[in-house]
């Protein structure tokens, strides 16, 4: 009878750590690793610089900027510039957003820090019909 009750134990603890072990490789992938990560984070940036392209525009009406990345102190690590009229906006915004999350669940997951500067806010310029930094 006590082997029966240890068999029975031994099989309920089984399926107890099998179990939690599923969901927590279903919600977090068990393959992520930091290395992969920045690189996942990397191919999001071409991705965020291809849609900004060569930011060209009519006039300095055109240029617009927003903050991209997500310091662990909080705040974008840097500006891109782009032009309204040639960057397609809603995917822009759909890309920074998906691109600043991931990077702040990064900030969480693997315990990365920073200093806490706040970058500057570019001055915009237009120059050779191009939206640029002052």
């Amino acid at each position: 009878m006590r082997y029966l009750i240890a068999a029975a134990w031994i099989a309920v603890s089984l399926l107890a750590c099998g179990d939690s072990d599923s969901v927590v490789g279903d919600n977090h992938g068990d393959q992520r690793t930091e290395e992969g990560d920045h690189a996942q984070l990397a191919e999001m940036r071409r991705e965020i610089d291809a849609l900004v392209g060569d930011a060209a525009g009519a006039s300095i009406a055109d240029c617009r900027y927003a903050g991209v990345g997500s310091k662990p102190c909080g705040g974008p690590w840097e500006f891109v510039i782009y032009s309204a009229s040639s960057t397609d906006s809603t995917a822009l915004a759909e890309r920074l957003t998906a691109y600043n999350a991931f990077e702040a669940e990064m900030n969480e997951r693997y315990g990365l820090a920073s200093d806490c500067s706040v970058p500057n806010a570019p001055v915009l310029a237009y120059r050779d019909g191009r939206c640029v930094a002052e």
